[in-house]
Protein backbone atom coordinates (compact mmCIF):
# COMPACT_ATOMS: atom_id res chain seq x y z
CA UNK A 1 0.00 0.00 0.00
CA UNK A 2 2.74 2.10 0.77
CA UNK A 3 4.41 1.96 -2.72
CA UNK A 4 0.87 2.63 -4.60
CA UNK A 5 -0.33 5.63 -2.01
CA UNK A 6 3.39 7.17 -0.85
CA UNK A 7 1.56 7.74 2.45
CA UNK A 8 2.30 6.04 5.39
CA UNK A 9 -0.59 7.39 7.37
CA UNK A 10 -2.96 5.73 4.40
CA UNK A 11 -0.87 2.81 4.71
CA UNK A 12 -0.98 2.53 8.58
CA UNK A 13 -5.18 2.90 8.06
CA UNK A 14 -5.51 0.11 5.49
CA UNK A 15 -2.31 -2.03 5.86
CA UNK A 16 -3.03 -2.54 9.56
CA UNK A 17 -7.11 -2.44 9.44
CA UNK A 18 -6.80 -5.59 6.44
CA UNK A 19 -3.99 -6.91 8.90
CA UNK A 20 -6.40 -7.12 12.17
CA UNK A 21 -9.43 -7.75 10.19
CA UNK A 22 -8.51 -10.67 8.38
CA UNK A 23 -6.37 -11.94 11.47
CA UNK A 24 -9.19 -13.81 12.95
CA UNK A 25 -10.05 -15.83 9.52
CA UNK A 26 -6.45 -16.58 8.93
CA UNK A 27 -6.04 -18.77 12.06
CA UNK A 28 -9.50 -20.09 11.46
CA UNK A 29 -7.96 -23.56 9.88
CA UNK A 30 -5.62 -23.81 13.06
CA UNK A 31 -8.29 -23.25 15.64
CA UNK A 32 -11.42 -24.53 13.35
CA UNK A 33 -11.21 -27.82 14.34
CA UNK A 34 -11.83 -27.20 17.96
CA UNK A 35 -15.26 -26.60 17.20
CA UNK A 36 -15.93 -30.18 16.16
CA UNK A 37 -18.27 -31.78 18.14
CA UNK A 38 -17.53 -35.12 20.28
CA UNK A 39 -19.44 -37.19 22.56
CA UNK A 40 -17.85 -38.20 25.86
CA UNK A 41 -19.65 -40.67 28.28
CA UNK A 42 -22.93 -39.52 26.49
CA UNK A 43 -22.87 -35.72 26.95
CA UNK A 44 -22.22 -33.92 23.32
CA UNK A 45 -19.23 -31.68 23.59
CA UNK A 46 -16.86 -29.42 21.44
CA UNK A 47 -13.41 -30.62 21.34
CA UNK A 48 -12.22 -26.80 23.08
CA UNK A 49 -14.87 -27.89 25.77
CA UNK A 50 -13.59 -31.27 26.23
CA UNK A 51 -9.72 -29.90 26.52
CA UNK A 52 -10.80 -27.32 28.96
CA UNK A 53 -12.37 -30.26 31.12
CA UNK A 54 -9.48 -31.87 30.74
CA UNK A 55 -7.10 -29.09 31.66
CA UNK A 56 -6.67 -29.35 35.30
CA UNK A 57 -6.80 -25.96 36.86
CA UNK A 58 -4.69 -24.93 39.88
CA UNK A 59 -7.14 -21.70 40.96
CA UNK A 60 -9.90 -22.39 43.37
CA UNK A 61 -13.65 -23.01 42.54
CA UNK A 62 -14.75 -19.13 43.01
CA UNK A 63 -11.78 -18.08 40.54
CA UNK A 64 -13.09 -20.53 38.24
CA UNK A 65 -16.55 -19.24 38.63
CA UNK A 66 -15.33 -15.86 37.92
CA UNK A 67 -13.14 -17.11 34.99
CA UNK A 68 -16.20 -18.94 33.62
CA UNK A 69 -18.01 -15.48 34.34
CA UNK A 70 -16.16 -13.63 31.71
CA UNK A 71 -16.54 -9.92 31.15
CA UNK A 72 -16.40 -10.84 26.97
CA UNK A 73 -20.12 -12.42 27.15
CA UNK A 74 -21.43 -9.05 27.76
CA UNK A 75 -20.90 -8.25 24.31
CA UNK A 76 -23.48 -10.23 23.46
CA UNK A 77 -22.30 -12.52 21.44
CA UNK A 78 -20.52 -10.48 19.33
CA UNK A 79 -16.51 -11.03 20.66
CA UNK A 80 -14.80 -12.15 17.45
CA UNK A 81 -16.00 -8.88 15.49
CA UNK A 82 -15.15 -6.91 18.55
CA UNK A 83 -11.57 -8.71 18.82
CA UNK A 84 -11.22 -8.31 15.17
CA UNK A 85 -11.90 -4.25 15.01
CA UNK A 86 -9.65 -3.74 18.51
CA UNK A 87 -6.92 -6.36 16.48
CA UNK A 88 -7.18 -3.43 13.83
CA UNK A 89 -7.00 -0.76 15.94
CA UNK A 90 -3.85 -1.71 17.39
CA UNK A 91 -2.36 -2.72 14.39
CA UNK A 92 -2.57 0.71 12.94
CA UNK A 93 -0.96 2.13 15.99
CA UNK A 94 1.81 0.05 16.14
CA UNK A 95 2.41 0.64 12.49
CA UNK A 96 2.71 4.38 13.56
CA UNK A 97 5.13 3.76 16.65
CA UNK A 98 7.41 1.34 14.38
CA UNK A 99 7.34 4.28 11.61
CA UNK A 100 8.11 7.24 14.14
CA UNK A 101 11.21 4.48 15.84
CA UNK A 102 12.34 3.66 12.14
CA UNK A 103 12.21 7.69 11.22
CA UNK A 104 13.82 8.63 14.39
CA UNK A 105 16.76 6.19 14.56
CA UNK A 106 17.04 5.27 11.08
CA UNK A 107 17.18 8.50 9.42
CA UNK A 108 20.44 9.31 7.51
CA UNK A 109 22.48 12.73 8.87
CA UNK A 110 25.54 14.00 7.39
CA UNK A 111 27.98 16.55 8.21
CA UNK A 112 28.14 19.30 5.52
CA UNK A 113 31.67 21.37 5.40
CA UNK A 114 30.94 25.10 5.13
CA UNK A 115 32.78 27.89 5.03
CA UNK A 116 36.34 28.30 6.49
CA UNK A 117 36.15 25.39 7.55
CA UNK A 118 33.15 24.89 9.77
CA UNK A 119 30.98 22.11 9.86
CA UNK A 120 27.25 22.00 10.18
CA UNK A 121 24.93 19.12 10.76
CA UNK A 122 22.23 18.14 8.19
CA UNK A 123 20.06 15.68 9.87
CA UNK A 124 16.88 16.51 7.72
CA UNK A 125 17.45 14.20 5.15
CA UNK A 126 16.50 10.21 4.34
CA UNK A 127 18.04 8.04 2.27
CA UNK A 128 15.79 8.80 -0.70
CA UNK A 129 17.18 12.64 -0.78
CA UNK A 130 15.98 15.71 0.78
CA UNK A 131 12.71 15.45 -0.64
CA UNK A 132 11.86 12.25 0.72
CA UNK A 133 10.47 9.04 -0.51
CA UNK A 134 8.89 9.71 -3.81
Amino acid sequence: ILLLTGNWLITALLGGGFFGLFFYPGNWPIFGPTHLPVVVEGVLLSVADYTGFLYVRTGTPEYVRLIEQGSLRTFGGHTTVIAAFFAAFVSMLMFCVWWYFGKLYCTAFYYVKGERGRISMKNDVTAFGEEGFP
